[in-house]
């Protein structure tokens, strides 16, 4: 069944629920003002922060940019006090404020951050409406197969809250969101069940988008008199009760109803973009006037489709600046974090800072005394001396200024991997899990599972690159063994763009870390596969001598200039290329490959003809 385009864009602000009123309906632009007046009183911290995440709550279906700021405001502040649930609903605005703007990985790491903090907190009522608001972001992303899933979790972890009205909108999400993929008969089902749960708790909102649902049924079966009565009396009892976005979504679905008749479709689109604009319902005016304008076409009244067209772009106008205002606010978030986390850092070196402080200074006075001792000998030697202490101190500052920037550089890298590999991991670990699962499915989710565990592994080793050499744990690997198991996780990489690795190896043994040598031979295949076009072939071959074990990798890519024969194996180089279907290299691999190879006690080198291709071998003693 199809539904409207309009209502059903319209109707995911009603399925973004995240916390759920108490009481009675009020109109959501009152309950905004009665919020922004409590902020102005709150003195109380703890307070503020749920007043904060509350309005940044309301503001979702009114302003995006307004959502995110509060959000923002909310997160700080409770950072500040160490408030775990406000943190965590924080990081749930915040989340809808994304998804809202289509930033739906962004909004899903928020999404599961939120998650485990509120099952720390055995905040079963949140831990449904975040399981089911995650279900509801890859129903948009097209993610079938994780919503169900998230779904039926959230079901379960619903029913056991002690009071279940959060079911009744988790029936009603899963019921809107798979209608076209169900049978009448089963949205129905859920849609009663919903029903049934929400006239226990007098919950008018969702009874009136229960209503709404069986409208958009009645219409798909032609019973189009029924629908309209159900309409009519959604219309009137969200207009009793105050409940701005959901009259809005109604007025637009009249406009869709009437699609035939272009005056009063016209008629109800125009009190839908009325609304908005007295309301102050800025995320949905382009979808309003895309509904004016077309049926001003079809009248056909000039001066009307000018009019349109002039609030259409000026629409677009204000949605490009709120756009740009979003972006800057995102940034300005992310450098905040970033900020907050060197100050947690650097607060919990304070400690060792102040002694090495403290020693420093008392070096820096010992050599002052030596400084007026050698000048009472000799001018000249006083200035020679001087001159190489100016030098001492600047090759300090610019060491500590190196190893702060190293630091941060860091602290990015665990920022930006840490979070999609842990969540990567975590639903491995979660379908695995799955008893209905094939062997195959089972084979692949362990590759994907052991595959996040070596990459949070190799972000340890950059986090510990600097700060001490690692001892490596060798132990007997069939080298053969490794590099099949390697070959077949990249596969799946290499089939993307239609190439193929060959394999040539005999069963050798040797003592080596399995993880850093499984980490060497992914990197230099993983980098073939990037560096080479669609359709070649890419061959891995291992061969034993006399004395060492050579393994190498051939590609038939993009080949390596000379002038970057002398970078290519630097540590932070600036011999970075994009791969040949845009794929981003950050220059660490090989630096990294190098370092694990050298304390093997073999050799890594490379020979290439710049755009014939490359070949990569590593030398290890036998």
């Amino acid at each position: 069944m199809n539904k409207p385009k309009l209502i059903s864009l319209a109707m995911q602000g009603i399925l973004l629920f995240i916390f759920l009123f108490s009481g009675k309906v009020i109109a959501q632009t009152a309950l905004i003002k009665e919020a922004k007046a409590k902020l102005v009183f709150s003195k109380d911290s703890i307070e503020r922060v749920n007043t904060l995440n509350r309005v940044g709550f309301l503001y979702h279906e009114k302003d995006i940019d307004s959502c995110f700021s509060y959000g923002m405001k909310a997160k700080i502040l409770a950072g500040k006090i160490h408030y775990a649930k406000g943190i965590a609903d924080a990081d749930n605005v915040l989340a809808i404020s994304l998804g809202l703007r289509g930033l739906y990985k962004e909004s899903l790491e928020l999404f599961n951050t939120a998650l485990k903090s509120y099952r720390q907190q055995a905040d079963t009522s949140n831990i449904a409406q975040v399981l089911m608001n995650m279900a509801l972001t890859y129903n948009l992303v097209g993610d079938t197969t994780k919503e169900k899933l998230f779904y039926l979790e959230a079901m379960t972890t619903a029913g056991r809250t002690k009071q279940d009205s959060i079911l009744s909108l988790v029936y009603l999400n899963y019921a809107i969101s798979n209608s076209e993929a169900f049978l009448e008969d089963s949205v129905r089902y859920y849609l009663d069940k919903s029903q049934a749960i929400a006239q226990r708790y007098n919950d008018d909102r969702i009874l009136i988008s229960v209503s709404l649902e069986r409208a958009y049924l009645l219409m798909n079966t032609d019973k189009h008199e029924e629908a309209l009565l159900l309409i009519q009396r959604a219309l009137d009892k969200s207009r009793n009760d105050g409940v701005e976005y959901l009259e809005m979504n109604i007025l637009g679905q009249l406009g869709v109803y009437y699609k035939n008749d272009p005056d009063s479709a016209l008629k109800y689109y125009s009190l839908t973009y009325k609304l908005i604009e007295e309301k102050g319902y800025t995320s949905f005016k382009t979808m309003a006037l895309q509904g004016i304008l077309e049926k001003t076409e079809l009248i056909g009244n000039k001066d009307s489709i000018i009019k349109a067209n002039q609030l259409m772009t000026a629409a677009l106008a204000e949605e490009n600046e709120n756009l740009k205002k979003f972006i800057g606010d995102y940034i300005k978030y992310n450098v905040i974090q970033e900020d907050n986390r060197l100050l947690e850092a650097s607060n919990s070196n304070k400690q060792t800072k102040i002694w090495f402080l403290i020693a420093l200074c008392s070096i820096c006075s010992l050599l002052a005394v030596f400084i007026y001792r050698q000048y009472r000998v000799s001018r000249n030697l006083h200035k020679t001396v001087s001159e190489q202490n100016n030098h001492l101190r600047e090759a300090l500052v610019a060491l500590e200024q190196s190893q702060a920037d190293n630091t941060r550089i860091m602290k990015i890298v665990a920022h930006d991997l840490r979070n999609p590999i842990g969540a990567m991991i975590s639903i491995a670990y979660l379908l695995v899990e799955d008893k209905d699962r094939s062997e195959n499915d089972k084979k692949m989710l362990e590759l994907l599972k052991t595959a996040g565990e070596n990459s949070l592994e190799l972000v340890d080793d950059l986090l510990r690159i600097h700060t001490r050499v690692e001892e490596l744990k060798k132990e007997p690997v069939d080298l053969y063994q490794l590099l099949h198991y390697c070959v077949e996780l990249l596969h799946f990489n290499a089939e993307k763009k239609m190439q193929q690795i060959n394999l040539r190896a005999k069963q050798i043994t040797l003592e080596v870390n399995r993880e850093k040598m499984w980490r060497v031979v992914s990197n230099l295949i993983g980098n073939a596969i990037k560096f080479s076009p669609k359709g070649s072939v890419i061959s891995v071959t291992m061969e034993k001598k006399a004395n060492e074990v050579i393994i190498s990798v051939k590609d038939q890519g993009i080949g390596i200039p000379d002038e970057m024969k002398d970078k290519l194996f630097n540590m932070f180089t600036e011999a970075r290329r994009t791969g040949t279907a845009g794929e981003k290299s950050f220059g660490l691999g090989l630096a990294i490959s190098k370092q694990i190879v050298e304390a093997h006690g073999g050799n890594i080198w490379y020979e290439s003809t710049p755009g014939e291709g490359a070949t990569f071998f590593v030398e290890l003693p036998s």
